[in-house]
């Protein structure tokens, strides 16, 4: 056992200074307001209470859960019952804990990989002890946090799987397949990966091969097929409202240049450098991987793993934006490939550095040593700005000052016996965590079963806070041309609208 232990600083301590920093950073930002609270977030923790108190896979509104899958609700209701915590509470230890395993698994890749040396490890994981993109990211009640660290243990179960061909290590590789799957639905790119992987592997017989693939999909996918039938029963959906997309491809390009110019030194400001980099990346990666394909000694190696998946998350990330809609490809969407990305486009430097000779090389390690520093700096501009805001009011969202002391909250906490009993809201979701009063949220201007569901009401009240602000759902305007304003509370950050058939309801 002591041998073991020895074994494990010897060839982690490293890894586990980083930890101690990114533990650090998560109890500043979180000291003021808590964890950080996003629209999504008050889904997954009223979902999880429901889980753990009443084992009802619901939402605070009472229902049924299906815009996202169960999976994280469900791991954070775990989390509780364990500890007898509630998610508030636990949400920053659970978040510091999942970010120092994604960073000892990255420090298990890189021991793993061909080309690495000592001082390559250590300056990778400094880089990640203090990443703003990681950061934002585990300073958030999203599903990521626990999605990131699936897909680090997928690469290590990957790759347990190509030193054995066994059926207990695919079990494991599809296990994790099935529980980030279940987490969120971009999972499906672990199976997408894993397809890809075993289908080009050169070791494995066309017999064994087929029964590989039909096992690793069938388990790899099950819980989510469950989750989706469950979600058919009891909705008549698979995965709820999917409106049509709005941006094309080359405007989520476009968004994924600008989060890229955010992780990357010298190119904050500059979307369109970062872009072209960003895709000469992906160009390479895809090179490597048909190269492993011809030279089959090099494919079971973390290098094709991570490569593999990089490119296949990427390029389902960005077709699927195109076809329905959700939210910008910011960093937290993108965040599941940020270390594939630095470990794909730092790959090269310890191979040429070894190539060259003795001055050449220490010009080279010069060079690489300067934008290594620029790098630190970069992310110490950003997170020195995160930190101005944070310290004084919070992670942004609704934990945050600005939200908490809202005037209109503080009005509906003090007349919520006076509102009728069908509201609205353009941040219902908000309005819940911060005051518990149940609103539904206004309807999405493009589906009309929303809208008809809306007026059909003969009376009813809308909260309307300003920075709640969705283009996607209809105005006040809108509503006031087809019911009868009876009364209006305006405040410095919002207002409150009563509508009526009939003007005597709210007297």
């Amino acid at each position: 056992m002591r041998a073991t232990v020895n074994t494990f600083l010897r060839n982690h301590w490293d890894a586990l200074l980083a930890t101690l920093s990114t533990c650090i950073f998560i109890y500043c930002f979180t000291r003021h307001s808590g964890i950080g609270i996003s629209p999504d977030s008050v889904t997954y923790y009223s979902a999880a209470t429901n889980i753990r108190n009443h084992f009802d896979f619901s939402d605070f509104n009472g229902s049924p859960l299906v815009d996202f899958p169960v999976g994280y609700p469900a791991f954070l209701s775990i989390a509780m019952l364990l500890t007898g915590g509630t998610v508030l509470q636990l949400a920053p230890a659970i978040n510091s804990l999942l970010l120092t395993g994604v960073i000892l698994f990255t420090s298990y890749l890189i021991n793993g990989s061909r080309e690495n040396t000592p001082i390559y490890k250590l300056l990778f994981l400094a880089l990640l002890a203090c990443s703003p993109a990681l950061l934002e990211v585990y300073s958030m009640l999203w599903s990521e946090t626990l999605f990131i660290f699936l897909s680090l243990l997928f690469f290590i179960s990957i790759r347990c799987y190509f030193r054995s061909h066994s059926y207990r290590a695919l079990l494991g590789m599809a296990a994790v397949a099935s529980l980030a799957f279940v987490t969120r639905y971009a999972g499906i790119t672990f199976l997408f990966t894993g397809v890809a992987l075993l289908f080009f592997d050169g070791e494995l017989a066309i017999g064994k091969k087929i029964k590989h693939l039909l096992f690793f999909v069938t388990l790899g996918s099950s819980l989510a097929v469950i989750n989706l039938l469950h979600n058919h029963r009891v909705s008549a959906s698979l995965t709820g409202v999917r409106e049509k997309a709005l941006r094309s491809v080359t405007e989520n390009i476009r968004q994924v240049g600008e989060a890229v110019a955010d992780w990357l030194p010298f190119l904050k400001g500059h979307e369109t450098a970062a872009l072209i980099f960003f895709v000469l990346v992906l160009l390479v990666a895809i090179a490597v991987i048909f190269f492993h394909l011809l030279q089959q000694q090099y494919y079971h190696s973390y290098e094709t793993i991570v490569t593999c998946f990089f490119v296949v998350y990427v390029l389902f990330l960005v077709t699927i934006a195109s076809v329905s809609r959700f939210e910008d490809l910011s960093n937290r969407l993108l965040s599941p490939v940020y270390i594939p990305f630095l470990l794909v486009s730092t790959a090269w430097v310890v191979p040429v550095s070894r190539s060259l000779t003795r001055v050449k090389r220490n010009i080279f390690i010069a060079l690489v040593l300067f934008m290594y520093a620029g790098w630190h700096y970069h992310q110490y501009q950003l997170n020195a700005e995160a930190w101005e805001g944070i310290k004084d009011a919070g992670i942004p969202g609704y934990t945050e000052d600005s939200w908490k002391e809202s005037a209109t909250i503080q009005y509906i906490k003090q007349h919520k016996a006076d509102l009728p009993p069908i509201l609205y809201s353009d941040a219902y979701d908000g309005v819940y965590f911060l005051t518990g009063v149940h609103s539904k949220p206004l309807p999405h201007k493009e589906i009309a079963k929303e809208i008809d569901a809306l007026f059909q009401n003969p009376s009813f009240c809308v909260i309307w806070l300003n920075d709640g602000y969705n283009p996607d759902l209809i105005s006040i305007d809108l509503i006031k041309q087809h019911k009868t304003l009876v009364s209006e509370k305006t405040l410095s950050d919002g207002a409150i609208y009563f509508f009526s058939d009939n003007t005597s309801v709210f007297h």
